[in-house]
């Protein structure tokens, strides 16, 4: 995509691999989190979530379209979980995430600020058996649990699809948050 215009989940549609995609805002897991994502942006069913996690623990919830060229994950785990201890959790992902995929390697590590809640984020690359794919993980606090959530895809397309990754993170929205709930 060289020095073109960046690309941005607002824009009236985006080409993604020669594909007119436009994003709006769906309510996921369970109607508990929103995301701007590509309209039409489903769940995937089993067989194709084992086919992307042939040998490793599959996310509670697979969200990609037809060109799947990214994909959404998104689970709630049953370890309690507070915003105020995100920290924590982090230090803790930051020890077990070289274990979790093949030779992972940590690009960063940082906290963003959304819609209504406060993400724990971990960028990095690891290898697969076709190519290498730029993971993004993303830790938060639902309903007194654990989030855990990614983004994935391929690191060939890393250049422009971080900005439009960047900005579906900040579209997160927690839904189980009554408006006078603080961040």
């Amino acid at each position: 995509m060289g020095k073109e215009k960046k690309l941005s989940i607002y824009d009236s549609y985006v080409m993604l691999h020669d594909r007119k995609t436009v994003f709006e805002r769906k309510k996921l897991l369970d109607e508990k989190v929103s995301l701007v994502v590509p309209e039409d942006f489903a769940m995937m069913d089993e067989e194709t979530r084992r086919k992307i996690y042939a040998v490793s623990d599959v996310p509670g919830e697979l969200y990609s379209n037809e060109q799947g060229c990214f994909v959404v994950g998104l689970k709630q785990a049953e370890t309690a979980m507070e915003e105020n201890r995100l920290e924590n959790a982090m230090k803790i992902m930051k020890k077990v995430f070289p274990y979790s995929a093949h030779n992972a390697k940590l690009l960063s590590s940082k906290f963003l600020s959304t819609q209504n809640a406060r993400l724990g984020v971990l960028e990095y690359v690891h290898e697969t058996l076709l190519e290498q794919v730029y993971q993004i993980m993303f830790l938060g606090a639902l309903e007194k649990r654990l989030l855990v959530g990614s983004l994935h895809f391929s690191f060939a397309d890393s250049e422009w699809m971080l900005p439009l990754a960047e900005e579906i993170l900040a579209s997160y929205c927690d839904l189980t948050k009554k408006v006078s709930d603080e961040v």
